[in-house]
């Protein structure tokens, strides 16, 4: 080995010390209480080493957010490459996301402790920005390979599904996850509130919302508020009538039609 191929070496992996450290004190303290003092402490470094990877605090949070994400997308492409049944490739991406969380709980409610978003607004420099765009595009990729394997799911069980339901089906699946992880931060109070074990409230949330999406995409639409009816009385009568949005009828000629004709039959039930 050369000493720039050792040099590179140690480089890249002084600079995992330092992301499994900041790792550490972000679930700890969370993003606006964490500082480089205490992730160079916790990585035995000093404080000027971690400028040299990483150009601040926040960089350095988004930096590791990247890696994370980074390897998740990276387990779910591994997991579409292998050419499972539909439903067999989600649950193996399911199980690959509950992996994810439960690795890093602390990581993911530090996450939440920010608004990622705005976090952009204090990234001043343009490398930093860079590694923001990062995130936002690895994020967009591991949802696009999550979504594109619930709409296969979908349409397998029978159901064309267009990209727009796929997409709604996946969000509130993706939704209900991280809601079910949230509940089970303290599993004494989940078991008091409950009477539940929470072990494996993730596995059976994702098959309860499998089951839901399928079961939703399977069933006949309903026809809009304000469509136009022609059955019923309404057809009875050979006329189709324009209904207003709350379904009352517009057509009074119609409503007077239909009185005459009841007045009638009152009178004679052979005119039946």
């Amino acid at each position: 080995m050369s000493v720039r191929e050792r040099k590179e070496r140690e480089r890249i992996a002084r600079r995992e010390t330092i992301l499994g450290a900041a790792a550490q004190v972000f679930a700890e303290h969370g993003v606006d209480g964490a500082t480089i003092e205490m992730v160079a402490r916790q990585a035995e470094v000093a404080v000027g080493t971690i400028y040299l990877y990483f150009f601040s605090r926040d960089d350095l949070f988004v930096s590791l957010m990247a890696e994370r994400i980074g390897k998740l997308r990276a387990r779910y492409q591994e997991i579409r490459a292998r050419g499972l049944e539909p439903l067999d490739e989600l649950r193996a991406i399911g199980n690959v996301y509950f992996n994810y969380l439960r690795e890093s709980r602390g990581l993911f409610l530090a996450q939440l402790s920010v608004t990622f978003s705005k976090l952009s607004l204090r990234l001043t420099r343009a490398e930093e920005l860079e590694h923001f765009e990062q995130v936002r595009r690895l994020g967009r990729e591991c949802f696009d390979l999550y979504r594109d394997s619930v709409k296969r799911m979908l349409n397998a069980s029978g159901a064309r599904t267009s990209s727009a339901d796929a997409t709604r089906a996946a969000t509130v699946i993706w939704a209900a996850l991280n809601g079910a992880f949230l509940l089970t931060d303290d599993v004494e109070i989940f078991r008091d509130l409950t009477g539940l074990e929470a072990a494996r409230l993730l596995e059976e949330t994702f098959e309860f919302q499998i089951a839901a999406a399928q079961a939703a995409v399977s069933r006949p639409r309903r026809a809009p508020a304000g469509a136009i009816k022609s059955s019923g009385a309404h057809a009875r009568s050979g006329r189709i009538v324009k209904t207003s949005r709350n379904g009352a009828s517009t057509d009074h000629e119609h409503d007077a039609a239909e009185r005459s004709l009841q007045a009638r039959r009152s009178v004679s039930p052979l005119d039946d």
